[in-house]
């Protein structure tokens, strides 16, 4: 009995002393003693948020989440937009349309309203399904954070003006 003690005490102070931060400065990138290495590439405000466009059906590239609503099935194409697809035949889905949408991750839907995170934004879409449109119906301006450099630099680093987006980086020359 008193082994068993023994071995669980050992095994609960591994647990616990694993959760331990050791202040290992080698873990941290040390981001202050640099610039960045990209450059962030803007988009007008009033360019942004018209945007978004539903286009002809296209191949999926990088998918990501899948969405089922009724008899359809919505495909995210990382921070590019959603396949739209008719699943009323389960073992052949039909392509019906691409809704483009920059810097897309997610989505919700509620009723015929699509909810979609554009970047910065969250905007409302109305889809109709069956003549197969869009109307954009409302825009929540900087719900979300603005992008950080893929070298962990902070948008507010790269002194964007409010009324500029920045929807990507690129590698400075």
């Amino acid at each position: 009995m008193k082994t068993i003690k023994i071995v669980l005490f050992s095994i609960i102070t591994i647990c616990f002393s694993s959760c331990i931060y050791w202040n290992n400065d080698d873990d941290i990138p040390d981001i202050s003693s640099h610039e960045s290495l990209y450059k962030p590439i803007t988009q007008s405000r009033l360019i942004f948020e018209n945007d978004i466009e539903l286009q002809a059906s296209r191949p999926i590239s990088d998918a990501g989440k899948i969405y089922v609503k009724d008899e359809y099935i919505l495909i995210n194409e990382n921070e590019e937009g959603f396949h739209l697809y008719d699943n009323t035949n389960a073992e052949s889905p039909e392509p019906i349309a691409y809704l483009k949408v920059r810097g897309a991750t997610d989505l919700a839907i509620r009723g015929n309203t699509v909810y979609v995170h554009h970047l910065v934004d969250l905007v409302a879409i109305e889809y109709n399904f069956y003549t197969n449109s869009i109307e954009n119906v409302n825009r929540s301006p900087n719900v979300f954070p603005r992008l950080n450099s893929p070298d962990g630099f902070s948008a507010a680093y790269f002194n964007v003006p409010e009324n500029e987006i920045i929807v990507d980086y690129q590698l400075k020359n």
